[in-house]
């Protein structure tokens, strides 16, 4: 492993100077898979990574537990609804990422901010039966989309997760169907072109509302990052309903996305990268249908409108 690794970071100061790298790279200590940096000895390395009676990590496991609370403004989502011209799809070793260009921000509800959006990061299995880092009812789905925003005056993820409340994450659950995903399929056919480290290809995008699910509930809470440091600065926004995409448009990713070297002789397939379940202790946890999606004009989309009170609820789950 740490050959491979050490090719990878010689890449580095290349990529940067093409463009092809224009955010920050994530550590190279820690991976998946391999029992020697897998998420259970993440703690040896981060220390900030481990679960106390004080952490608020994630993921959590969500359950569908609810307190009305009518004090909670609708959560409004601007930009959504206008296709942008590209979006930048790029394997950075422990995901995919999908670059946005600038334009959409999420604010309202409980959220203190207007976040703008950067991009969004997948976590699947290595079958269709895991690969969700959060889970629903006990269920961890074949797939999760996370969309992460910046609190204003920060350029970077690394530079908002240092405060508290600095980083916004959508999570999107991702089930599998008989039927394609034609709001999917620009990505999915992008990820067999990013095999390896590195690699990137330009998309033309859909609307990304039109990668929410239909229904707009969603749970809302306190927790951190999901890969290392694990900084605890993170607003959590989980959709409950997934969206569907076909079997064909999910084995791009357990099938030719690669954290090795593309000239590394060992091969290392990208699978099962997810966190483990870590403990709720009895944070409290908004739920929300309630959610405004906004054109570039200003104007409520109707259709994609509903004005239901934010909820909260306190879990107590256990660890799993």
């Amino acid at each position: 492993m740490e050959g491979s690794w050490m090719s990878v970071l010689l890449l580095i100061p290349t990529l940067r100077a093409s463009g092809v790298l224009p955010f920050e790279v994530p550590p190279l200590n820690y991976c998946y898979t391999e029992d020697a940096c897998s998420p259970y000895k993440w703690v040896k390395t981060f220390p900030s990574c481990i679960a106390t009676a004080s952490a608020l990590q994630s993921p959590i496991e969500l359950e569908h537990v609810v307190k009305k609370n009518d004090s909670i403004y609708p959560l409004e989502l601007r930009g959504f609804g206008v296709p942008q011209k590209s979006w930048t799809v790029v394997n950075i070793w422990d995901t995919v990422v999908v670059k946005f260009q600038a334009g959409m921000t999420v604010k309202g509800g409980s959220i203190k901010h207007n976040y703008r959006l950067i991009e969004m990061r997948f976590h699947w299995g290595s079958r269709d039966t895991n690969g969700s880092e959060h889970k629903f009812n006990s269920r961890r789905f074949p797939m999760e989309m996370q969309i992460v925003g910046l609190a204003p005056g920060f350029v970077n993820v690394d530079a908002a997760s240092l405060v508290q409340s600095g980083l916004l994450m959508i999570g999107v659950f991702i089930d599998i169907a008989s039927d394609e995903n034609m709001a999917f399929r620009a990505i999915a056919h992008a990820v067999l072109n990013v095999s390896y480290p590195g690699d990137s290809v330009s998309v033309t995008p859909p609307a990304l509302s039109r990668l929410l699910p239909d229904n707009y509930k969603f749970y809302q809470y306190y927790g951190g990052q999901t890969t290392p440091p694990c900084r605890q600065t993170v607003i959590w926004i989980v959709y409950e309903k997934p969206i569907f995409i076909s079997r064909e448009q999910y084995l791009p990713f357990i099938t030719s996305v690669y954290y090795s070297d593309r000239n590394d002789p060992v091969k290392k397939l990208l699978v099962d990268n997810y966190r483990t379940i870590q403990p709720s202790l009895n944070r409290q946890i908004f739920v929300s249908s309630a959610v405004k999606i906004i054109s570039a004009r200003g104007a409520a989309q109707s259709q994609h409108t509903l004005l239901i009170h934010l909820c909260i609820l306190t879990s107590s789950l256990s660890m799993h």
